[in-house]
């Protein structure tokens, strides 16, 4: 998991309570500062995404490689913007509506998103976003990060022979109905064994892996067939058409149809 990156929380002047799990601060102003302070450090990070918005969801501070995916080189293009303004209104509405849910104290943890930028660049990541509270449980701000997935497996699956397979099943058999017991027989490996080891390698568990691989086979029919989204969320797996467009929209923030025209 990304509990190492998570736990650094605490050397922003943040104070984590043992008994909700909520991160509060004794001045907004005072953690402001000290993330301005160690920017530099964050911006040394090009497989994460760093962000602090305000209550309004408007960005305080970015690191550069938020910026560099939306292809902009200075704080002023984005700082006091929204989601919405810097990603477009479709997509952008689905970053402000879960930023709002997140700013009324819903912690999202282990996210699997395909974010899509402004650039053109497309990248799968794991999301966490935390609402930062006042001593007075009051939310004063929220702390953003998206780590990259790696798109290559290929060198990790070297090591894993039973990963590979599990991987491989899933590809073969994205159109059909999937439980964790089936790819655990495949591979031998009880289905406990086999989810520590989906998370230990690729820091995700089957069900997110399988999400990635009939999103990806999703796009790829969305982008080199003229095929319905009917059609295509049969071939993913999906026997309602409505809920492969909820899921695409909840991964990518795009509904497949809005989707398919950016890709034009």
């Amino acid at each position: 998991m990304h509990n190492d990156t998570l736990s650094q929380l605490h050397l922003l002047h943040l104070d984590k309570s043992k008994a909700d799990g909520r991160y509060a601060v004794a001045n907004l102003d005072g953690f402001i500062a000290s993330i301005w302070a160690i920017i530099p450090i964050l911006d040394l990070l090009s497989s994460t995404v760093f962000f602090v918005k305000n209550t309004q969801a408007q960005y305080m501070i970015v690191n550069k490689t938020l910026k560099a995916r939306l292809d902009i080189e200075h704080d002023s293009q984005i700082i006091g913007k929204t989601p919405a303004q810097m990603f477009g209104d479709k997509q952008g509405g689905e970053y402000m509506a879960q930023d709002l849910k997140v700013l009324e104290g819903v912690s999202i943890v282990d996210r699997l998103e395909l974010h899509t930028y402004p650039s053109g660049k497309l990248g799968w990541c794991m999301t966490h976003k935390f609402p930062i509270y006042n001593h007075n449980n009051q939310v004063v701000a929220m702390v953003g990060v998206s780590i990259d997935i790696d798109k290559d497996n290929g060198h990790q699956l070297k090591n894993h022979e039973k990963l590979a397979i599990a991987i491989d099943y899933m590809k073969d058999h994205a159109e059909h109905k999937l439980t964790i017991g089936e790819l655990a027989k495949q591979t031998g490996l009880s289905i406990s064994r086999l989810e520590r080891l989906f998370r230990s390698v690729l820091q995700l568990s089957p069900q997110q892996m399988l999400q990635k691989i009939r999103l990806e086979k999703a796009i790829d029919l969305l982008k080199n067939t003229k095929q319905s989204v009917v059609e295509i969320a049969l071939q993913c797996g999906y026997a309602d058409h409505s809920a492969f467009s909820r899921q695409f929209k909840q991964l990518t923030g795009l509904s497949p149809s809005d989707f398919r025209k950016r890709l034009t």
